[in-house]
């Protein structure tokens, strides 16, 4: 049996992309809706109340497209809306904070954990990680600079080298795992291992996509054909999109659709 709707993908901007990334690893024949609300990112400092009514208003958006699926690849909507959003959808949701964790629960040791500022405060993180390992120790520290060092493309460069030491240096020593709780943090690599060597890093993106393939397959919904296509949507497209998504995205972004949400 196979199901050819498409899954649908949301995130507060473009740092989604690297979970849509990995499902095209994983799923190169779904199709994909995208949908990155890049006129209101970022989520990370905003309410439990207003993240929650975000995240209800582009599943809304992405229900008119028919989807078998939803995934949140933004792991501060993850926090504050995924039970709102999953009480409302018709289809599976699938949020990137309890695939994390559960990549997380079965390393030996402490575990860092580094997100936006409302991830970090919600404690969905420890609360889920704990869920798996009771006695887990979990050092969570937010990090608000990181999404606009990525979104701006620095990288690889020593001013977010030295972003990434000032907010790592509160780890304690004993940490060797840390979990990348944002979606942007995957593209900022060479800098985080650059300002904390040695490290195991979880993406909690890659973890979300295993998910996925996982809940496909049980279901017997997995796509079968060529590759699927891929459509963008956002809430609002600026100049230097093209090529910031594409980085994100690790292929040509393509053509984009402004939508009001």
């Amino acid at each position: 049996m196979s199901d050819p709707r498409p899954i649908g993908v949301f995130d507060s901007g473009i740092g989604g992309l690297t979970v849509v990334h990995a499902l095209r690893k994983r799923l190169p024949s779904e199709h994909i809706i995208y949908l990155g609300d890049t006129a209101r990112v970022p989520y990370g400092t905003k309410s439990h109340a207003t993240i929650e009514r975000y995240t209800l208003q582009a599943g809304a958006i992405l229900q008119r497209f028919d989807p078998k699926l939803l995934v949140i690849a933004c792991n501060t909507a993850s926090a504050h809306g995924l039970e709102a959003l999953k009480r409302e959808s018709p289809v599976p949701v699938v949020g990137v904070i309890e695939p994390g964790a559960e990549a997380a629960a079965k390393v030996e040791g402490p575990v860092g954990v580094i997100g936006t500022l409302a991830t970090v405060q919600s404690g969905a993180y420890e609360r889920a990680i704990r869920q798996r390992r009771a006695d887990a120790d979990i050092h969570a520290v937010a990090c608000p600079l990181l999404v606009a060092l990525a979104e701006e493309g620095w990288l690889d460069d020593a001013l977010t080298v030295e972003a990434c030491r000032r907010y790592l240096v509160s780890l304690p020593p004993s940490v060797k795992t840390i979990v990348l709780g944002c979606t942007h943090y995957p593209v900022l690599r060479p800098s985080l291992e650059k300002a904390h060597p040695g490290m195991a890093w979880i993406d909690s993106g890659e973890a979300a996509a295993a998910g996925v393939e996982e809940l496909l397959a049980e279901r017997g919904a997995k796509r079968e054909g060529p590759r699927g296509d891929l459509k963008v949507l956002l809430t609002d497209a600026s100049s230097r999109l093209q090529e910031v998504g594409s980085r994100f995205l690790g292929e040509e972004l393509g053509a984009v659709e402004v939508v009001d949400i």
